[in-house]
């Protein structure tokens, strides 16, 4: 798993909204989330394999209550700024007539952070 998708995960398990990667069994009451990788974007390949690759993914909100909106809203970009910057945005606010709630998607991108042993396996350009 890329690690600023991890550092994400655990950031968003930590704001007032219960969040689940992929899914619930069972819906918590009130406002919940998914956070999930969807596909592969861009990759750079090279000497026969891939060097890097950037991931997208998405964070869905669901919620009952249009007063609820700001403070989950805020919670969730803020969350996404301090992990990925400026790599996200707001793709779809909705409303589902057969669930009752209200809908809230963010897509991302998210890579992989190098490691120094990473570092260490690129010669130097001296």
């Amino acid at each position: 798993m890329p690690s600023e998708y991890e550092a994400l995960v655990a950031a968003l398990k930590l704001t007032s909204v219960p969040f689940a990667e992929y899914g619930w069994k069972t819906r918590p009451e009130g406002a919940y989330g998914v956070v999930q990788l969807d596909f592969e974007a861009n990759t750079l390949n090279g000497d026969g394999g891939k060097l890097d690759r950037v991931w997208e993914g998405s964070v869905d909100v669901f919620y009952q209550k249009l007063t609820e909106r700001g403070d989950i809203i805020d919670a969730v970009e803020e969350t996404l700024t301090e992990i990925l910057g400026d790599s996200w945005s707001l793709n779809s606010t909705q409303y589902e007539t057969g669930t009752g709630l209200f809908h809230v998607e963010w897509v991302f991108q998210c890579m992989d952070t190098p490691t120094e042993e990473d570092d260490d396996a690129v010669p130097d350009e001296d």
